[in-house]
């Protein structure tokens, strides 16, 4: 969904997206039942407020056992888009205002909420999924997943240089 800036008026917008045709499929990862709420509102004659939400569930797989994970994600962001050109200063290092980290510098008067959306989406996921916090995974040798089945690796390692260590634990 592209916002033109020239569709913003003095009030503000509230725009609601209940498809997840933005969301990339055919991955490992889904997004299901998504709604997101944006308020638009427009600050002055180059720039554009966005205030909202996202919420749905998550559809992956646990990054130990491969198990399916469905859990829910919700995120609330904020964006303030401006056509104004970017001031860049010469300083090495410059303090950041809370309003330069949410600032959106963009070459056309449109927004690409789609994108917007994107880039939420993926913030809000976990860096890693687990199916529980206890999972066992999927032992490297058999192949089994750990959680419903005991591992079918042999235990007869006598050619080992560590089979001596075996006995401390058998005693």
């Amino acid at each position: 969904m592209i916002l033109l800036f020239e569709e913003i008026t003095g009030k503000s917008h509230l725009f609601t997206i209940r498809d997840t045709s933005w969301f990339p499929s055919g991955n490992e990862v889904s997004l299901l039942n998504a709604t997101a709420r944006i308020r638009v509102s427009r600050r002055d004659s180059e720039t554009v407020e966005l205030k909202g939400t996202l919420e749905g569930q998550r559809l992956s797989v646990c990054d130990r056992c491969r198990e399916q994970v469905k859990e829910a994600v919700s995120c609330e962001f904020e964006y303030l888009a401006t056509t104004r050109e970017e001031q860049v200063t010469e300083l090495r290092e410059t303090e950041c205002s809370d309003e330069d980290t949410v600032t959106l510098y963009l070459k056309e008067p449109e927004i690409d909420v789609d994108e917007l959306l994107r880039e939420q989406a993926y913030l809000a996921f976990p860096l890693k999924t687990l199916c529980s916090e206890d999972c066992k995974g999927i032992c490297a040798g058999c192949g089994v997943v750990l959680n419903s089945e005991a591992c079918r690796c042999t235990s007869n390692k006598v050619g080992s240089t560590f089979a001596i260590l075996q006995k401390l634990t058998n005693d």
